[in-house]
């Protein structure tokens, strides 16, 4: 295997080459919010509207890498509860601290993910044209089990909803939308 960290100089190099240097993405933003720098990289190839943001604590520690797409409220809604831990693709230790180290591990997992994309599918339903509900069917990782998680996204009170459960009142949608997130980011290799 070869040694990816003297390829790159620390995390922004790293995105730098990955996804300007290929051609499918462009850097369109740059800024700081509390003790995170973060970069916004727009799609040029594939779904217009995929957006990949990356938050760093500092070059060499990267704190999260959300690939966004208005299409997919659910997914991105795992992605933005979600940070990158100092052990994230260790076998063993698994967790840690929050930030993910610039070692070779840790590219080559990055790497991964950039390059195979989103597996599964989101449908989305729609009531009055925003979303109320998604159910996301994928993988954490992309070899790793698929699992099914529900969003709402539903601005109905509480008590509100609670009320429609009990009466065993249904929802009504307006509109459903099946999204395979391979069309959305099919991965640098894919795209």
């Amino acid at each position: 295997m070869q040694d990816s960290s003297k390829s790159y100089e620390n995390w922004r190099d790293f995105f730098s080459k990955r996804l300007v240097d290929s051609g499918a993405f462009s850097l369109t933003d740059t800024y700081s919010r509390n003790d995170t720098e973060i970069e916004i990289y727009s799609a040029l190839k594939g779904d217009p509207e995929t957006t990949i943001k990356v938050g760093y604590f500092s070059a060499i520690t990267l704190i999260y890498i959300h690939i966004i797409n208005s299409r997919t409220p659910g997914n991105n809604r795992r992605q933005e509860i979600e940070h990158l831990y100092k052990y994230e693709f260790d076998e063993v230790k698994h967790y840690g601290p929050p930030g993910l180290d610039f070692e070779e591990n840790n590219i080559q997992g990055i790497s991964n993910i950039l390059d195979e994309g989103f597996n599964g599918e989101e449908i989305v339903y729609y009531r009055n044209g925003s979303p109320v509900k998604s159910q996301l069917t994928t993988s954490y990782y992309p070899d790793s089990p698929k699992s099914t998680i529900t969003y709402y996204f539903n601005s109905e009170f509480f008590l509100k909803r609670l009320l429609k459960r009990i009466l065993a009142q249904k929802d009504t949608y307006y509109s459903v939308k099946k999204i395979n997130l391979r069309d959305v980011f099919g991965g640098l290799n894919g795209s």
